[in-house]
């Protein structure tokens, strides 16, 4: 043999012992280490539903819901459940619905939190109450369910006491000696009472499902209705569009009251906190049928709230100010819309001034972009687009302020009338959508004036924005420049 020979066969053996230690390092090693790492990491956890490297049917990762809760603190016990799809409900020592944010908290610390260390695994008496554990201050049991598998699994947590030095708490698991220690959040998520675990949002409502409003109140009563547009509506005491976002504000400042208190649920309490004749009755109905009825009622310095829909009933104490956001004026329901039309729909904008001239825009149809806006009179031209659709935005979203009367018998006297100043909007048929006709400016007011919308009623408003609305052609014309740019005005 060569020796060129003898030394690819040398190299060759030597690349196969290389071969060697390098799969004996990542199978025997490397692998190995990995293993352990992810076990001890599984074992940290507070609870690990999932067996290590367990796997859906699917072989993805299989994934876990709980759906008992069990939590001690303070001498108390409160139990929450959930079912498929639904929300978390207390169960015991009351039916009553769970605070979402609350118990999620909960969860997520079973899930994700890690014990930082074991202090002691075979811990005799005096050790069990140095750390707390011999009267665990909180005790969490938890549910939950793995995939298909039609048993659900658990985990019991014993909380001791808090470490002063950094926070953290003991902790024992499943009833076995070993004591750890874990962070402070898990002491601050798991420790909680039957109030705390409660909604205390007793008076929560999704707008979106709802169709109908009724109140019954101290000062003021109405009746609140989709129209067929879903758009709010008063239907009582008198029948007109609803302003959107008073609507709105009035659900929402509602629903921000955080119950106090939860008195016992009973029919003497009902009575003696007056909710038999309540200050105010309000039934909520939804798009589905179901009814939801809050009454609230003040006795002496304290008000109750009574929530009663499909889930069941709530008594609670609320802030006095609960009181005053369903007992509105319907006035102050009222659409403040000054004009009512789809920006869309139109096709054409007059500008009439007050000494008879005016200025025109349109566009050849409804389909045509925003560049097809053209000036139509006094003379033809492009338009400055963002002009344009500048007044279109103020006009559809102005509102009145003031109302001043309805369908009065002298418009004259607020110098509302056919020589007044006036912008209307015209669909593609020739018919007027909607027009805004500008009366006098209030001498005591500078800047506010009476105006008229779509409906005939006299409202003030401030003027400001009336400086956008087109006086003369050079106010809305484009013309090209020299340099190829464009200008507006002659």
């Amino acid at each position: 043999m060569s020796q060129s020979a003898k030394t690819l066969v040398m190299m060759a053996v030597l690349l196969a012992l290389a071969g060697g230690v390098g799969l004996y390092a990542y199978f025997g090693v490397y692998e190995k280490d990995t293993a352990e790492t992810k076990k001890k990491e599984h074992e940290a956890r507070l609870f690990s539903p999932q067996r290590l490297d367990e796997k859906a049917p699917d072989g993805g990762a299989a994934a876990a819901e709980f759906v008992k809760l069990s939590v001690t603190f303070d001498g108390e016990t409160t139990v929450i459940e959930r079912e498929p799809g639904k929300p978390w409900r207390v169960s015991s020592p009351v039916s009553a619905a769970a605070d979402k944010l609350v118990v999620d908290a909960i969860v997520s610390q079973l899930q994700t939190a890690k014990f930082k260390a074991t202090l002691e695994e075979n811990p005799d008496a005096e050790t069990l109450r140095k750390y707390g554990l011999d009267a665990p201050k909180f005790v969490v049991e938890a549910w939950a369910k793995v995939g298909d598998a039609p048993d659900s699994r658990s985990v019991k947590l014993e909380g001791g006491i808090e470490n002063t030095f950094d926070g953290s708490v003991y902790m024992r698991k499943n009833g076995e000696p070993t004591v750890y220690v874990a962070e402070g959040g898990a002491r601050y998520a798991m420790a909680k009472r039957t109030y705390d675990l409660r909604e205390k949002q007793l008076f929560q409502l999704d707008e979106a499902a709802l169709q109908k409003i009724a109140v019954k109140a101290k000062a003021n009563s109405y009746t609140l209705e989709r129209n067929a547009e879903k758009a709010w509506a008063l239907t009582a005491p008198e029948a007109e569009l609803a302003e959107a976002m008073q609507v709105s504000g009035m659900l929402g400042s509602l629903a921000a009251h955080r119950a106090q208190k939860f008195p016992d649920d009973t029919p003497a309490n009902r009575t003696a906190f007056g909710l038999d004749k309540p200050q105010v009755d309000a039934t909520f109905t939804t798009s589905d049928g179901k009814a939801i009825r809050f009454r609230m009622a003040k006795v002496g310095e304290t008000v109750y709230g009574l929530r009663e829909d499909d889930s069941g009933a709530a008594l609670a104490e609320v802030p006095e100010g609960a009181l005053g956001d369903l007992d509105r004026n319907p006035m102050d329901l009222k659409d403040r819309t000054l004009l009512r039309f789809k920006k869309d729909l139109v096709t054409k904008i007059v500008f009439h001034n007050a000494d008879g001239t005016e200025v025109v825009v349109g566009k050849p149809s409804v389909e045509a972009s925003a560049d097809a806006w053209r000036v139509l009179a006094p003379r033809e031209g492009k338009a400055q687009v963002f002009k344009v659709t500048s007044v279109l935005w103020t006009l559809t979203a102005y509102r009145a302020g003031v109302r001043i009367e309805e369908n009065p018998k002298d418009w004259g006297k607020y110098g509302i009338g056919p020589k007044s100043r006036f912008v209307a909007v015209y669909g593609a048929d020739g018919a007027e959508l909607a027009r805004l006709t500008i009366g006098h400016e209030l001498k005591d007011k500078p800047g506010t004036y009476y105006v008229r919308g779509t409906r005939p009623l006299v409202v003030e408003v401030d003027g400001a924005r009336f400086k956008d609305f087109p006086v003369i052609l050079a106010d809305v014309l484009e013309l090209p420049r020299e340099d190829g740019g464009v200008d507006a005005g002659p």
